[in-house]
């Protein structure tokens, strides 16, 4: 091998050398998975570098290289790169007024375990988000924003059975008023209410349909009559009169006396039917007796 040969041979073996340099340089990563010459994602603004075999993270203060912008969420803080706020929630803080919500990366997102539940409501199975609880309509477990399979015109919102005759229609027999669903009785009266015809009350048979009934107990007696038990009786003062009616005259008035001329007494033989002067008179010799 003469001198010439000798000389390409050696920059041919420097070139393999050099190329092996490179090989390594470009291949070897740092500790968190980073190639070499490349940006960390986590954490951000940092760059991969240094010699061969000693691959190290350095901070790129001037994020000439490594932008913080880079990675979704972060934003430039000096030298450094933080996570960004959410408004006023700092980064990886509970949103308390809106409940499950925590500012990560610069946005909302569910999280029912750090940051629990808005009143009423439950952790979901996904550990993330929040739901109402179901209804529970006489054992019948409703759904939150379902109509009640069990009870007409009734929906589970918000954790609450509540009236929506709008948006669950009523059964067979009942009628929508305003959002209610009720059975009526022949008068219109609505069923467990009193009917303006003391002292009924429109009550439901076992087939769901409507009837009137005495209730005087409750709905209470027409002018005149008295409650007994559940019906009303005729009252006594008003099947016989007043005192005055009985007695054919009327009570004197206060400026009047018994024996006097200005009025007349009620027990005025004069003016007394004459049967009924025989019945004081008896009283009267009874008493005396």
């Amino acid at each position: 091998m003469n001198r010439r040969h000798l000389l390409i041979f050696s920059i041919f073996a420097l070139a393999l050398v050099g190329m092996a340099h490179a090989i390594d340089i470009d291949t070897s990563p740092c500790a968190d998975g980073t190639a070499y010459g490349k940006c960390s994602k986590n954490p951000p603004g940092f760059l991969c570098t240094g010699s061969p075999g000693a691959h190290a993270l350095v901070p790129d203060t001037t994020h000439a290289i490594c932008k913080c912008s880079d990675v979704s969420g972060y934003i430039e803080s000096g030298e450094e790169c933080v996570l960004a706020k959410c408004g006023s929630i700092d980064a990886g803080a509970c949103d308390t007024a809106n409940k499950p919500k925590m500012c990560m990366q610069g946005a909302l997102i569910n999280n029912a375990t750090k940051c629990g539940c808005p009143t009423g409501m439950l952790k979901n199975s996904d550990s993330l988000t929040c739901a109402y609880p179901p209804c529970n309509d006489s054992g019948t477990m409703v759904t939150n924003s379902i109509c009640s399979p069990k009870t007409s015109g009734k929906k589970c919102v918000n954790g609450a059975l509540v009236d929506s005759a709008s948006t669950c229609p009523c059964k067979v027999g009942m009628t929508k008023i305003g959002e209610i669903c009720t059975v009526l009785c022949e008068d219109s009266t609505k069923s467990g209410e009193c009917s303006t015809a003391k002292p009924k009350k429109c009550m439901l048979t076992g087939t769901g349909t409507g009837y009137l009934t005495d209730a005087a107990d409750e709905c209470g007696c027409p002018t005149g009559k008295n409650v007994d038990g559940k019906h009303c009786a005729d009252s006594v003062l008003g099947a016989l009169g007043s005192g005055a009616d009985i007695l054919g005259g009327s009570a004197p008035s206060d400026n009047s006396s018994a024996s006097g001329t200005s009025g007349t007494s009620p027990f005025s033989c004069c003016c007394l039917p004459a049967a009924l002067v025989g019945i004081v008179g008896g009283f009267a010799f009874s008493r005396k007796k």
